[in-house]
């Protein structure tokens, strides 16, 4: 099993590849319109958005992991992961309100269980990949 300050290292390191506006098809607010045009100089990108190649760093294992238990039955997790590393500075009260707003209310109980739930998860997928 993973330890948990290899595994916070990860979690980390993921957050910094994967989260803020770097990848906005993700379920958070990236950038609006207005500066999506200044910054590609009055050119509306593709709605394809960027297509990464792929390099399987650890990051990328990680979120492998985060969107199987998107794809899965595990959705709640994922989001509460997602938003607790891609805002790392958010405060509890503003992270429940986005919670709220893509649909998933729950308490602050709820989330720090649903939080331990995913990043057990994420533990044991590394794990288990790093065995085989």
């Amino acid at each position: 099993m993973i330890d948990r300050t290899a595994l916070e290292s990860r979690l980390r390191n993921w957050a910094e590849e994967y989260g803020g506006s770097k990848y906005a098809n993700v379920g958070w607010p990236g950038q609006n319109m207005i500066q999506t045009l200044v910054e590609h100089k009055g050119f509306v990108p593709d709605s394809r958005g960027f297509i990464p190649v792929p390099i399987r760093s650890q990051a990328d294992e990680v979120e492998t992991v985060v969107r199987e238990m998107e794809q899965g039955d595990y959705m709640r997790q994922a989001k509460v992961l997602r938003c607790d590393y891609f805002h790392p500075g958010m405060a509890i009260d503003a992270r429940l309100y986005a919670m709220r707003r893509i649909g998933l209310g729950i308490s602050r109980t709820a989330y720090y269980d649903l939080l331990a739930q995913a990043k057990a998860m994420v533990a044991g997928a590394l794990s288990t990949a790093k065995a085989a």
